[in-house]
């Protein structure tokens, strides 16, 4: 079982590396991106059904789809040969050095994103027991699943922010009020449909055994508008203006408020408190990246620079 466990995460970690998404963002071509997912999961789909037709060869899953992977960054490297005429060099050892400190920040702020995320469940779990973490994760999982909607969003606006950052300043801080608005507004209304019917959502997805995860998704119901705002702040104006450093303090700080929290709250409260440690943390983010960047003179929500 571990073996097949290691190949699935190994292809998959191949696959995402061969895949140069970061090139499509760059170019504006996102169109790419969306194609090549699309039929990777197309294949991997219809080949688990050609292949797949008895108990035991469920080892051959993570095989069909550690290869989807695999194909859609092989495929994606064939049109970056074949549609901009890229030629790969081998980089000289001062342009990684520059590269490798440009992208330090990212890096502690990935792990503290990670640190402050993975931990729940793994501090739930080791202050309650499995059931209690279920309770929670099944909540997550929705929460993560309606999150995920949005990322292509973000994907879609960041190369177009930082190409008006360059050109104007000014402008760009104007586009980031009517996203803003926009991704604001849409965040608010998928938060408000989770928090109202979170109770039919729970029972129709979990079934009734996870009555007690209702609670912990109308408290976690609140994110998708957090968090849509956190990432206008945070990846979309403060890595465009080049406040990374301040990002990944951010971040770290809200790693061990959530840490702290989650430590306090879970022996009274158990997955109740873990959803309301996550809760404070993300807001946290959103409101320290707020009143930073108008320290700084970026007035978001006028869209001026002062």
């Amino acid at each position: 079982m571990d073996w097949i466990i290691y190949y699935m995460t190994f292809g998959t970690m191949l696959g995402q590396v061969l895949f140069p998404v970061w090139f499509f963002q760059g170019m504006e071509r996102m169109k790419y991106i969306t194609f090549l997912n699309i039929t990777s999961k197309l294949i991997s789909t219809v080949a688990i059904f050609v292949f797949i037709h008895k108990t035991s060869d469920y080892i051959y899953v993570p095989l069909i789809n550690s290869l989807g992977y695999i194909l859609s960054g092989v495929f994606a490297l064939l049109i970056v040969f074949r549609d901009f005429e890229i030629k790969f060099i081998i980089p000289h050892f001062k342009s990684l050095k520059h590269q490798l400190k440009e992208g330090w920040y990212i890096f502690v702020s990935t792990v503290a994103i990670s640190l402050y995320t993975i931990s729940n469940t793994f501090i739930l779990g080791l202050l309650t027991n499995n059931t209690i973490v279920g309770y929670y994760a099944a909540a997550e999982k929705i929460i993560k699943a309606v999150q995920g909607l949005m990322g292509p969003v973000s994907q879609t606006i960041y190369p177009y922010i930082s190409k008006l950052v360059i050109e104007s300043k000014e402008n760009s801080v104007k586009f980031i009020r009517k996203m803003t608005f926009l991704i604001g507004y849409i965040g608010f209304m998928i938060s408000c449909i989770l928090f109202l019917l979170a109770s039919f959502i729970v029972n129709i997805l979990l079934g009734k055994e996870y009555i007690p995860s209702i609670l912990v998704l109308r408290i976690l119901a609140f994110l998708p508008f957090i968090i849509a705002l956190s990432n206008i702040f945070g990846i979309q104006t403060m890595f465009n203006f080049n406040y990374k450093k301040a990002f990944s303090r951010i971040l770290i700080g809200a790693s061990i408020i959530n840490i702290v929290l989650s430590f306090a709250l879970i022996p009274f409260y158990k997955e109740i408190g873990t959803s309301i440690a996550v809760l404070i943390s993300e807001i946290f983010v959103t409101t320290s990246m707020f009143f930073y960047l108008q320290s700084k003179g970026i007035r978001i929500l006028e869209g001026k620079i002062v």
